[in-house]
């Protein structure tokens, strides 16, 4: 089996449970021909860089899946017959260091950890520049205004 990703714009007219609708068919084509559903991404409402059908906005999904080859056709049969579809393109991936970042994905609260682990030493290095800039020690000449 291959790994591929998949970007779909649906027509932003339609509300979520449609465009979600849309997605869960392109799912349920890729698990019904043994394949595997990595990860789904909603990035929802955007403008498009240049109209299309019509249509200045898009709602973006993407998809990460591992499946046979022939799964590949039938999602793009199943996207040319629907008219909501406004673009869509599977691309495989073949790079292993692509397939590895698609597979390890941290997720959002190891970066959260690793965010908070950080602000510690950069108080602790704020801290460190405070002290140097104290006042001059008392007795100290100070410059003289004429």
């Amino acid at each position: 089996m291959n790994y591929y990703e998949k970007i779909l714009i649906v027509d932003p007219n339609l509300d979520d449970t449609a465009a979600e609708e849309i997605v869960g068919k392109i799912k349920d084509i890729i698990t019904k021909q043994g394949g595997e559903i990595i990860k789904v991404d909603n990035w929802g409402r955007r403008k498009l860089a240049y109209e299309l059908n019509k249509q200045q906005k898009g709602n973006y999904t993407l998809l990460n899946f591992k499946a046979p080859s022939t799964t590949v056709f039938e999602i793009e049969k199943y996207c040319k017959l629907v008219d909501t579809i406004i673009k869509f393109m599977v691309l495989k991936i073949t790079k292993k260091k692509q397939i590895e970042a698609m597979l390890h994905v941290p997720a959002e609260p190891e970066v959260k950890a690793v965010v908070d682990e950080a602000k510690p030493a950069e108080e602790a290095k704020a801290e460190e520049v405070k002290p140097a800039e104290a006042a001059p020690a008392e007795g100290a000449a100070s410059p003289e205004v004429k």
